[in-house]
């Protein structure tokens, strides 16, 4: 009995041990130059073929990418607008420390550009971040407390409203999307100061559905859904940013025909933003988008206009941020511009996540979609 318990046990241990070695990661550096020149060959699309693992090159022409050890018979190619493609046997570059890679230019007539191969490293960026939400930010359940702050000027008249709100996220970022942060995000307003009366529900709407949704990364929503990627016109900016002393791509997006996944707006006519990546860990770190729309929903842009409502915002100009920190969203800001009852209105809307931690007791399994409630 003892025997046969030992051969089990001496069983388990090589299978877990097989297991884990089928599943290490070599890690491929090296840099990609321009063979004549010797030049950095920036962004460089970098994949295993017939796989999703990928990368690009920086600015500098670096390039880091993880590949588990099983996967060495693959090859994996590198590809750069105006130059040959290059492919090698992925075990080549396992075998160096430092890999050079030299790419050969090669010309184009200019009718001949294909423009989606101009954005497939933007694209394949842009997948990666999505993929890697879940890992980038906390997975568990979480209590947000906030500061709110929102201020609307119209004609000389100015009504200020400062809250604390505390947002409870049963699943937090561990899978995002628009049904999953719908269902597990509540939250709750308190310590309200307002220089005005609410004599109305408008007067009284929160519109915090609206401030959340612009957290794109919880929701997976619109530039970060893989699924509309290919309906965006994308492009690098020249200059890289730093933010949260991380250095970050800025990728420009826009989308030709505004749809509702995309922008996230009912009626938007104009759609763009940029969005900052993290160079070393694909998480987001910053977006910006700017809207235009001839008309909207007074209590958030993901609502339509019903046959019969005739109190609604008209010639809406908007634009918001959303910046994120190691946990998650740490600030979101909306500024709009529109008409509403034939005079001209600008309003500002600051949420400042002042703090993320362990869902705390008491859950709130609400919403308080009015400040009153």
């Amino acid at each position: 009995m003892r025997k046969g318990f030992t051969i089990i046990l001496l069983f388990l241990i090589s299978f877990v041990v097989s297991a884990q070695e089928s599943t290490s990661l070599q890690v491929v550096k090296g840099k990609v130059i321009d063979s004549s020149s010797k030049k950095a060959v920036a962004y460089t699309n970098i994949g295993l073929e017939g796989t999703f693992y990928g990368t690009a090159s920086d600015n500098d022409g670096n390039f880091e990418l993880k590949i588990p050890a099983e996967l060495q018979g693959l090859q994996i190619y590198f590809s750069a607008v105006g130059y040959k493609n290059k492919m090698f046997p992925v075990a080549d570059l396992f075998a160096k420390e430092f890999n050079l890679i030299r790419l050969d230019a090669q010309t184009y007539n200019i009718g001949d550009i294909d423009i989606n191969a101009q954005s497939k490293v933007l694209y394949r960026i842009l997948r990666t971040a999505s993929e890697n939400v879940s890992r980038n930010f906390v997975n568990q359940p979480i209590s947000m407390l906030c500061s709110y702050e929102n201020e609307k000027k119209q004609g000389g008249e100015a009504r200020s409203r400062k809250a604390t709100v505390r947002i409870d996220d049963k699943t937090g970022y561990a899978a995002p999307s628009k049904t999953d942060a719908y269902k597990n995000r509540n939250y709750q307003f308190s310590d309200v100061l307002k220089n005005f009366e609410s004599y109305s529900l408008k007067d009284g709407a929160t519109n915090m559905d609206e401030i959340l949704g612009l957290d794109l990364a919880r929701s997976l929503s619109s530039v970060l859904n893989p699924g509309i990627l290919s309906g965006f016109h994308l492009s690098m900016e020249e200059d890289e940013a730093v933010i949260n002393n991380s250095a970050a791509w800025v990728i420009r997006f826009r989308q030709p025909a505004p749809t509702f996944t995309g922008s996230g707006d009912f009626y938007a006519t104009s759609f763009e933003g940029k969005i900052y990546i993290n160079k070393n860990n694909y998480s987001v770190l910053k977006i910006e988008c700017w809207v235009k729309t001839p008309k909207q929903n007074s209590l958030g842009r993901d609502l339509a206009i019903g046959a019969g409502i005739k109190d609604f915002h008209t010639g809406v100009a908007y634009d918001f941020s959303v910046t994120y920190n190691s946990k998650g969203v740490k600030f979101i800001s909306l500024n709009k511009n529109y008409t509403e009852g034939g005079k001209a209105v600008t309003e500002h809307t600051k949420l400042i996540v002042n703090e993320i931690k362990p869902i705390l007791e008491n859950q709130i399994t609400s919403r308080d979609y009015f400040e009153g409630e």
